[in-house]
């Protein structure tokens, strides 16, 4: 890829999760305490993300490949978050008067689930840069692609959590509106890598359906989304508002403190650890990372060590993820990629529904209601479910991966 080609489009990833994520670290809690919604609707709100990734991916790969283009639905991505975010903005609008409306979190379930409608086109967006490499390589490329799509996230979180807690969250929604128009600009500049070969067929969907790396690096990922949805991107928040008593414009260095090490860490999986260590070792000690960081997660009493565990999941996460994605295209041919990225990433964003739905059903049934509510028996009945699904990610992982060293 030319150089000038690959800075426009880091630089477009860097705004496109931008977009995405000046508003993930407070969206529970200001749907819980300022909309008033129930842990299970929030958790519902949170999965909606997941839900319409999950319902397009597929057909978004299947049919970038069949009309051999990439750019074309990462534009639309872009369109959409603006949709989303100023959507989000008008809500927080409404919140703020006197008397807010019954059922306005439901406004916020569907801008969420458009907000999934962007990260969707990921599927487009992840093929459109890797198209230029093949075999070995692919797993280098989505190390480094990782570092501004994780680095965007960790700067829009911190500030949008700023924002929020400083001087509302309707300013968080419109910075994410902001980055939405700056990446539509960006976008256009980028010059599509259309597949080559011929178009997909049944018969070839089929053929990628069966692709024995594209089926393990899709079961592990879903494994990891689902750790990650229950806790880090669900109601760790939640945990740090209720009971450690962080306040809303602290939230963010939560997310820093996850994806920092998560950025550092993925840019070196796949180009130092996996080819020292092999995939099978660096996955597992992913795995073994996260379930430590589950456990934890309830004995944490003060923002400093609440911090502390989030460095170790980000760690986890970092070395697990280009691995998985790697995987799923890596053997696949690129007139296929579309297609097999998008199996990939429909399946995980299940992970990435369910884990916050369940969640918030543990929390609603572990933590009580009305005059018995237990908070920290419901957050530390879900961090325990976490750390047991992600033990069977590690066991899965040394099961369906080579021990050789790739």
């Amino acid at each position: 890829m030319e150089k000038k080609n690959e800075r426009y489009l880091f630089l477009a990833v860097f705004l496109f999760w931008f977009s995405v994520y000046t508003y993930p670290s407070f969206l529970t809690t200001y749907v819980t305490n300022k909309l008033g919604a129930a842990k299970t609707l929030a958790g519902m709100i949170v999965g909606s993300y997941g839900l319409t990734q999950m319902i397009l991916r597929i057909p978004l790969g299947i049919l970038s490949d069949a009309i051999k283009k990439r750019k074309l639905f990462v534009m639309i991505g872009f369109a959409v978050s603006i949709a989303a975010s100023a959507g989000l903005a008008l809500t927080a609008l409404v919140a703020g008067r006197e008397h807010i409306p019954e059922g306005l979190a439901y406004a916020v379930l569907i801008f969420r689930g458009m907000s999934g409608m962007t990260a969707a086109t990921w599927v487009n967006f992840s093929v459109l840069y890797a198209s230029s490499y093949q075999g070995d390589q692919v797993a280098k490329a989505m190390s480094r692609v990782i570092v501004p799509q994780c680095g965007s996230q960790i700067i829009a979180m911190l500030l949008g959590a700023q924002l929020a807690g400083n001087i509302g969250e309707i300013w968080a929604f419109l910075l994410a509106a902001a980055a939405g128009i700056a990446g539509l600009v960006i976008m256009s500049k980028v010059k599509d890598q259309p597949p080559t070969g011929d178009p997909i067929t049944i018969k070839g969907f089929l053929e990628v359906t069966r692709n024995i790396q594209l089926i393990s690096g899709t079961v592990l990922a879903t494994i990891y989304q689902l750790v990650v949805w229950m806790t880090v991107q669900g109601f760790v928040q939640n945990w740090a508002r209720d009971v450690i008593g962080m306040m809303t414009a602290q939230l963010g260095y939560l997310s820093v403190a996850n994806l920092l090490p998560n950025t550092i860490v993925s840019r070196f999986s796949g180009t130092v650890f996996a080819p020292k260590f092999g995939r099978r070792s660096v996955l597992a000690a992913g795995f073994a990372a996260m379930s430590a960081a589950c456990f934890l997660y309830p004995r944490t009493d003060s923002m400093l060590s609440l911090l502390s565990v989030q460095v170790l999941l980000g760690t986890g996460v970092g070395l697990i993820m280009p691995l998985t994605m790697a995987s799923a295209i890596e053997t696949v041919p690129d007139a296929r990629r579309g297609a097999a990225m998008g199996i990939y990433q429909a399946v995980y964003g299940a992970g990435m529904f369910i884990g916050p739905v369940i969640a918030g059903m543990i929390i609603d049934r572990f933590g009580g209601t009305g005059e018995h509510v237990n908070l920290i028996a419901g957050y530390t009945a879900n961090f325990y479910a976490a750390m047991c699904v992600a033990v069977f990610g590690g066991i899965l992982a040394v099961l369906l991966t080579k021990s050789e060293k790739h």
